[in-house]
């Protein structure tokens, strides 16, 4: 009886507690979910700037956010790498245009930032920048380790660079500013005490509570707008709608045009990717277009992805090139545009806009 109840008294305490994995699961679902959306974000950056790449890194920050908040929250080791492994796999399961790649990458994301924290010891707003800008970039490397597209050193530099810049901003500081927030506020204990960034007990936060809820209604509204409009789920199928400045606005598979099905070669030139000349067999976008019947003052064609990239083409040379196809890959539609570069040749198509 004695050594039973000694044996019970000494029960060591779980490495994690309830609390612990009920933090990490919502913020790793929460973080998975939106990171489509970001994806978005990143791709209307691109066009903003003018370039089909890198412009994206601007919001990589984003990305790692809600692991810094799951990390600070639950202040062990550990807890961010499983933040991101799980972070990772709910991006995978929503629809990931990265597929199994993205759960390696956050997984990544979060070992990294476990890493630093542990180094740096002292959880102030200069740890958590440094754990969200190397985080951040740490996604660029391994993207690079995973599909090795030839690109010059510089040009992983420069984007990882922008990467690191958006973590430590809108993942490092942001983060710790709304961990701050959190036990100032009261709403949840965290766990040793303040985070330890200068702020004084007792100090008004109300400045603090205004800026992180005007960010949190314009992500929001951004993020409800992208999955009412825009985003379309991947088990919705490899569908496509023809809508816009046409006499029949319709919604198709590929399969509903096979007889004007058509193998065409066609050479990859991108910026930093490059695929030599090989066959293509698919669908000529005119002859999709012929069947909705462009109005007579349609002059343009706007291509659109599920994750928001679009490109635009002149009508009337759609209409007469033979080289624009529209294929099955990897059960998702893509466009081929062999008399154009490689940023337009886009994938994951789900609209066709006559404007």
């Amino acid at each position: 009886m004695m050594g039973s109840s000694t044996e019970t008294g000494h029960r060591r305490r779980p490495y994690f507690v309830n609390r612990d994995l009920l933090i990490m699961a919502v913020l790793s679902g929460i973080g998975g979910v939106l990171s489509t959306y970001i994806g978005y974000l990143g791709n209307l950056l691109n066009r903003i700037f003018g370039v089909p790449f890198g412009a994206g890194q601007f919001v990589a920050g984003l990305h790692v956010f809600w692991i810094i908040l799951a990390a600070g929250l639950v202040r062990r080791p550990g807890a961010a790498t499983i933040a991101g492994l799980l972070k990772g796999i709910v991006e995978l399961l929503t629809g990931s245009t990265h597929g199994i790649s993205i759960v390696l990458v956050s997984f990544a994301q979060g070992l990294v930032l476990d890493l630093v924290l542990l180094l740096m010891r002292h959880r102030g707003p200069v740890a958590y920048a440094v754990a969200g800008g190397l985080s951040a970039a740490s996604n660029v490397i391994v993207f690079q380790l995973l599909f090795f597209s030839g690109a010059p050193l510089t040009y992983i530099l420069f984007i990882s660079g922008l990467a690191a810049i958006s973590g430590s901003l809108l993942g490092g500081l942001f983060g710790s500013g709304v961990l701050n927030l959190i036990g100032e506020a009261g709403l949840l204990r965290l766990k040793g005490g303040r985070e330890g960034n200068g702020t004084r007990p007792g100090r008004p936060v109300w400045m603090q509570m205004i800026l992180t809820a005007v960010l949190v209604v314009i992500f929001s509204a951004g993020a409800i707008y992208y999955y009412a409009a825009i985003f379309v789920p991947p088990w919705a199928g490899p569908q496509c709608r023809v809508e816009g400045k046409v006499e029949h606005e319709l919604s198709f598979y590929l399969s509903k045009f096979a007889e004007a099905e058509t193998t065409i070669e066609a050479e990859l030139k991108g910026q930093v990717t490059y695929v030599a000349p090989q066959e293509y067999t698919g669908v000529p976008v005119k002859a999709i277009l012929a069947e909705a019947a462009p109005l007579p003052e349609a002059t343009a064609l706007k291509v659109i992805a599920t994750d928001g990239y679009e490109v635009a083409f002149d009508l009337t040379a759609v209409m007469e090139d033979d080289l624009l196809i529209l294929i099955l890959e990897d059960d998702t539609l893509r466009l081929i545009a062999g008399n154009y570069e490689g940023g337009y040749w886009v994938k994951l198509v789900s609209r066709l806009l006559v404007d």
